[in-house]
């Protein structure tokens, strides 16, 4: 059941309050978009919908006119009657409102506003590793199949660095838990989170924002949207960041952790005939930023500075020999030069009796990075790496689901092809002639061919009751080239071509019951996998080449959606019961003479369960009160797992490394067990041109442990809150406002891990007060 929040997509006569939560701070398109369809009252035999969600802020697409509506007898409520509420599906909806009220520029920020969902940086990079109920993958290769597939207005985006530089102009995020890929694109078995953006518009519409915010930093978002023709239609949005760092050298003082990117999108609309429509996208973005600088959470074998007790504390320096050799300035700071590109074409034809839809999208990436992981001017963990991969992928679809039919089907295919050249480098050299007295670098090539078809359909039985079922099949071939590690002096070894096959089915069986006009009861069973893949990064030794395993997870889910006292009251809840096989886990594989190194191991078996629900009201005109929450467990049920702690005590004292094992069997698996957000919005009338509205929300994170055991990992439960206030002429184009994020200042960890010599982790961003302004044509 989680969060449920959807856009209202119908004009309400004195919705002022959404409006104006929709104008604030976002990137231009709030008041913009094409105009949607109004909501009715669910017909007896209710259609098709995409999500369960209630509505957090009603999102207008084009300028609040005088229109009302009226929906089943019911005026200008913010918990709208929505589709969403009679089909159970788990879906949570942020609307572009949402993403504006609560600042979120980046996809981690969306793990403050979902239940059970985790968005980590991976190390100091821009690479998302997701985790949803439990369930996520830590890929610090970035050349395997994440447990939560990103998708942009129905892309898939399966690297993890593709994902940043999408957060502008957008329509809505949409997360959805569980085992997925029987309607669309590739199977995970962790879930999916959706990207919408803003189309081009019929009348003309241009808009620009401003925020301005603590230690410097600022971001500006503009668009443009109208008609070329009565049949063509375009849009051009894009955006820029600059400042904002907030981590500072404990050698001279200096900052660290300044933006510098930006990214443009265009779109063309053509409507070929009444039945036929193509959409062409093009988008860029480029990402000169500073890495995040790390903190030192303590040295494993030689002390080189104490832990930092300030988290905002960092340190860096690069050795001339290392800087030359990767062809950047001695005095250079740690540093992202990254660029992403691509081109989408979609394309609909309605037959009438079911409408077909193609897409075909080609992305492509240019990273290269220099992270500083030891927190040092020591050379004991300095990395440089590049990664230049491209995706072509095709998705075809045929369906009848939006037609108010008692049977409706789906039937597809998606195709995708990924090629990856990727090149690492470490300067270990200043750890000390015992350890690895050099330079290394290690470079490899990869080719994956994924091939996904599936097949869902329904059925009504009775005006309260339908089921339906899904079934899909994948095969995932990819192979591994060309790998060769160098230590620079020492030795060069070179590894043969490997190959991993997947060959996976899944399935969903669901059932809804209405039990009311406004109270559902649905329960649904399903069968996911993920391909297996390699461990490609660092690789010394033949064994970290055998390829990992598929998992699987057999999930069961059950809840109710329900709305009360005239829809001003939404309550939905669902629990969740994971039986997960062969899980997926970054381990750690012991070298003689070297020390560890990272490997994807897989868990024999382990279970994960958990709750979610919402409760959302509009107790009298203005105000919105919202609460959701997560709870989830996780256990090893069959796990021995290297114990680093024992393995590093015992090489301090004899100099020799030697493995030791622990059995975690019946472990708790470390997931944060408790998630809560909420947030409370007024809006105020002191006169009958101004509109004045107060909102405050706070988030919730229970403490998180990555790797079994070990509680130097561990990242400590942190609580956020933020406050705005935002001036706006009623029904206005400007508005104006101000706002604090961690209004309480605390100190947090967003992640940990270990370089070679040390733990380290990442901050999470002090307080920043800001003010925000825009203004819409």
């Amino acid at each position: 059941m989680t969060i449920l929040r959807h856009n209202l997509l119908i004009r309400l006569r004195n919705d002022g309050h959404r409006a104006l939560l929709a104008a604030l701070c976002c990137s231009a398109a709030t008041v913009a978009d094409r105009p949607a369809r109004a909501d009715t009252a669910p017909p007896k035999y209710p259609a098709r919908a995409v999500s369960h969600v209630p509505a957090r802020r009603t999102v207008h697409p084009r300028p609040v006119t005088d229109e009302a509506i009226t929906v089943d007898g019911l005026r200008n409520s913010p918990l709208s009657l929505r589709k969403s509420q009679h089909v159970g599906e788990v879906v949570t909806h942020i609307s572009s409102a949402d993403l504006a009220t609560h600042h979120v520029e980046t996809l981690q920020n969306i793990q403050n506003l979902v239940p059970n969902l985790t968005i980590q940086p991976q190390g100091a990079t821009a690479n998302n590793n997701f985790s949803l109920r439990g369930v996520g993958f830590k890929d610090f290769t970035s050349n395997n199949t994440p447990s939560v597939m990103t998708y942009v207005d129905g892309v898939a985006y399966p690297i993890g660095f593709m994902t940043s530089g999408l957060m502008y102009d957008l329509a809505g995020v949409d997360v959805m838990p569980g085992p997925v890929g029987y309607t669309h694109g590739q199977a995970v078995t962790a879930g999916e989170v959706n990207l919408t953006t803003n189309g081009p518009t019929d009348t003309f519409h241009a808009g620009v924002s401003q925020d301005i915010a603590s230690y410097s930093r600022s971001r500006t978002a503009l668009y443009v949207s109208g008609p070329i023709s009565d049949r063509l239609r375009y849009r051009v949005s894009g955006y820029t960041a600059h400042g904002g760092g907030y981590q500072v050298n404990r050698y001279n003082g200096e900052h660290l952790g300044n933006a510098n990117d930006g990214a443009l999108r265009g779109k063309l609309d053509w409507d070929v005939d009444s039945r036929t429509s193509i959409n062409v996208t093009g988008h860029w973005a480029q990402d000169d930023s500073d890495t995040p600088g790390v903190f030192n959470v303590g040295d494993l074998v030689t002390p080189f500075i104490a832990p930092d007790n300030n988290n905002l504390l960092t340190g860096w320096g690069f050795r001339p020999a290392f800087t030359k050799m990767i062809g950047v300035a001695t005095n250079t700071k740690p540093f992202r030069n990254d660029t992403t590109w691509g081109v989408d074409l979609t394309g609909r034809h309605d037959f009438g009796w079911a409408e077909f839809r193609s897409i075909s999208a080609y992305e492509a990436m240019y990273v290269h990075n220099l992270l500083d992981l030891d927190s040092t001017n020591v050379a004991t963990d300095d990395q440089y790496f590049t990664n230049n991969s491209n995706v072509f992928s095709q998705e075809v679809r045929l369906s009848n689901e939006n037609r108010p039919r008692r049977f409706q089907w789906t039937i597809g295919a998606y195709y995708a092809r990924t090629a990856t050249k990727a090149r690492f480098f470490y300067d270990f050299s200043g750890s000390g002639p015992a350890l690895r007295p050099y330079i290394e670098a290690t470079s490899y090539n990869q080719d994956i061919q994924t091939f996904n078809q599936y097949a869902t359909a329904s059925f009504r039985l009775a005006p309260r009751w339908k089921i339906s079922a899904s079934v899909n099949h994948e095969s995932d071939d990819r192979h591994l080239s060309n790998l060769e590690t160098i230590q620079y002096g020492f030795s060069d070894v070179r590894f043969p071509t490997h190959g991993a096959l997947t060959n996976e089915f899944g399935g969903k069986g669901e059932i809804d019951f209405q039990a009311a006009p406004n109270f559902l009861v649905f329960a649904d069973v399903r069968k996911g996998f993920k391909p297996g893949g390699f461990t490609a990064n660092n690789t010394v030794i033949s064994q970290q080449l055998n390829p990992y395993k598929p998992e699987s997870l057999l999930a069961y889910e059950g809840g109710i959606k329900s709305d009360w006292l005239n829809h001003r009251l939404r309550v939905n809840f669902d629990g969740f019961y994971y039986d997960y096989h062969d899980q997926q886990i970054l381990s750690l594989e012991l070298v003689q003479n070297y020390g560890l190194v990272g490997d994807f191991v897989n868990i024999p078996k382990s279970t994960i369960w958990g709750l979610e629900g919402e409760i959302d009201a509009n107790p009298i005109p203005g105000l919105l009160l919202e609460q959701h929450f997560g709870y989830q467990r996780g256990r090893y049920d069959d796990l021995k797992f290297l114990n680093t702690t024992a393995v590093y005590a015992n090489y301090a004292k004899t100099g020799v490394f030697s493995p030791a094992y622990t059995s975690y069997d019946g472990y708790d698996s470390g997931i944060p067990k408790l998630t809560l957000n909420g947030s409370v919005s007024y809006m105020m009338h002191p006169t009958r041109a101004w509109d004045v509205t107060l909102q405050g929300d706070y988030s919730y994170r229970g403490s998180q442990l990555d790797v079994p055991g070990n509680e130097i990992y561990r990242l400590p439960a942190y609580f956020l809150m933020g406050m705005s206030l935002t001036l706006a002429p009623h029904r206005g184009r400007w508005s104006v406002g101000v706002y604090v994020s961690n209004l309480l200042d605390r100190r947090y960890v967003i992640t940990k891990d270990n370089g070679y010599n040390s733990f380290y982790g990442i901050p999470g961003a002090p307080r920043f007060i800001g003010a925000t302004m825009r203004y819409d044509f």
